[in-house]
């Protein structure tokens, strides 16, 4: 998997295409991620972020032709699990893993403090 700063400019420009809100977005989390060291990105039917193994997944639910954009969504594995408004969801799917599922409405939540802490323990985990 190519880091996001060598990943050719068209996986992802294609991945977003017709959904400036949603790349936008995108664009905040990446830039957070980024900013704790390197990591691999993949882009398929979500985009994720690895190290020695994945710790974020980045999708949109619900796109339509009335909103291309849909809503964003975000996946982190972390080692245990965390209580937090942020987290829709959390489930076990290890003796050590939890995955927590965040919707991103809003680039308030995207730049919060709060999501970067979880991001930066995400990123940890993953190495």
């Amino acid at each position: 998997m190519p880091s996001l700063e060598r990943m050719a400019a068209s996986s992802l420009d294609s991945w977003f295409d017709g959904k400036p809100e949603a790349r936008a977005t995108f664009d905040l989390l990446a830039a957070v991620i980024e900013g704790f060291g390197p990591s691999d990105v993949a882009v398929g039917s979500q985009i994720s972020f690895g190290r020695r193994r994945k710790f974020a997944w980045f999708w949109l639910y619900n796109v339509t032709k009335k909103d291309p954009n849909g809503v964003p969504h975000l996946m982190l594995a972390l080692d245990r699990p965390v209580d937090s408004d942020l987290v829709r969801s959390v489930e076990q799917i290890g003796k050590r893993r939890w995955n927590h599922q965040i919707v991103v409405r809003s680039d308030e939540v995207a730049r919060s403090a709060e999501l970067a802490d979880l991001l930066e323990e995400a990123y940890r985990y993953g190495a």
